[in-house]
């Protein structure tokens, strides 16, 4: 049986370009209802009308957020949990890049992140999951393997994803909460990424840095076929690539010593 049927989902950055491609792919798999957290009201009214057009509307909840206000992250799993009686996913998805006011960006894609996946294995999955595991998925990014100079606190959040999945996804976590983690990294989108239009520094190699590590510039359909196959087939604490067109890998973070020049 598929592990996304009869579930329900909590994805933040729900009602942008990549989250909307993963809510279909998910409403398409058989999930129950689907929370959808996002700052924007207007995109996410849109999202809203968007899928409604294709799926029961009462399968999906918008639920306007900042995610990097504690009471209202929280507040947004009290809500979904008011709408369905259950919760089973957790995607913490919304992210920014922004290197001018970097500190938006530590709060938006590592803070906030971490805020989501601790309410969500201590708190609400292992109380509210209507099967015996419950799931977080965190959306990281191939700068979380890579670092660039045109993006150094982006890649900063990013590789502290990568270490939080890694050790959340450990044997001692999931023995007390049933939960299974799960990190993704998308490669080079084709879709705007929030934040600011001057958000990187040294623009004249962004095209060189990035085009070095990412060939293909992919379409948000493209992740959201990706993180369906990971939850298909991803162990507890394993990191997934998603780019360039290519099927979905799985990645490991070598130990240290193994990297020894």
């Amino acid at each position: 049986m598929d592990f996304i049927a009869g579930k329900v989902v909590l994805i933040t950055g729900g009602a942008g370009s990549i989250g909307l491609a993963i809510i279909k792919n998910l409403l398409n798999h058989g999930a129950k209802g689907i929370a959808i957290v996002d700052i924007s009201e207007e995109a996410g009214r849109k999202a809203v009308n968007e899928i409604g057009k294709i799926f029961d509307e009462k399968r999906i909840t918008f639920i306007k957020t900042d995610i990097t206000n504690k009471t209202e992250l929280e507040g947004a799993f009290e809500t979904t949990i008011n709408a369905y009686k259950q919760l089973d996913i957790v995607i913490n998805n919304a992210g920014i890049l922004d290197e001018i006011e970097w500190q938006n960006t530590i709060a938006v894609n590592l803070v906030a992140v971490i805020e989501g996946t601790y309410l969500a294995m201590q708190k609400y999955l292992p109380k509210y999951k209507s099967g015996e595991e419950g799931l977080v998925i965190n959306t990281a990014s191939i700068c979380g393997l890579h670092s660039f100079q045109i993006n150094p606190v982006y890649c900063a959040t990013k590789h502290g994803l990568i270490g939080l999945g890694k050790a959340l996804g450990g044997d001692e976590f999931y023995k007390k909460y049933k939960v299974r983690v799960l990190t993704i990294c998308p490669g080079l989108m084709n879709t705007p990424i929030s934040g600011r239009p001057d958000g990187f520094l040294f623009p004249e190699v962004l095209e060189k840095e990035v085009g070095a590590v990412c060939l293909v510039a992919q379409a948000s359909e493209r992740v959201s076929e990706g993180l369906i196959e990971a939850i298909k087939k991803g162990k507890n604490g394993s990191l997934w690539v998603i780019e360039n067109n290519e099927p979905v890998y799985e990645v490991v973070v070598p130990q240290h010593k193994t990297m020894k020049v």
